[in-house]
């Protein structure tokens, strides 16, 4: 998942990074390849932070493009899945989803959490106990 990074030359900071759709969110540089190394950092930290508070998802809704000084920067595959299996489970209570999953909570949490990646098959049975629809696609 990609967002939306709009790289502006500041001249007491170097560059500055800041995302659209996520005000909150800054970095700076020396270079603009810094201050986008250093958005690609932020990014992930505030999102990651943002999933252990429980906080709602921040889907990008800003398209990046060059021409418009907008670059685009991924989303930690990790913090993703965590955050869809995290916004999946609402309105469950997580000892809930184990249970019909087949594995014990604390084995659960991990998957609401960077800790651990779930495998495809554990996929379906989280969306499965969930009461979803597992849908991979490339795009």
């Amino acid at each position: 998942m990609q967002y939306a990074v709009k790289i502006e030359k500041d001249k007491d900071l170097g560059y500055v990074a800041s995302f659209p759709d996520l005000p909150n969110v800054n970095a700076f540089g020396a270079t603009k390849n810094k201050a986008l190394q250093e958005a690609k950092e932020a990014l992930d930290g505030a999102m990651e932070s943002d999933l252990e508070m429980g906080m709602n998802f921040i889907k990008p809704k800003t398209r990046p493009d060059k021409e418009k000084g907008l670059f685009a920067v991924e989303l930690s595959p990790k913090i993703e899945i965590a955050y869809k299996i995290f916004e999946a489970r609402r309105g469950k209570k997580k000892n809930q989803v184990a249970k019909l999953a087949g594995m014990t909570p604390q084995a659960y949490q991990r998957f609401e959490t960077t800790k651990s990646s779930p495998s495809v098959e554990t996929l379906y049975r989280l969306a499965h106990a969930m009461g979803k629809q597992l849908v991979i696609d490339f795009v």
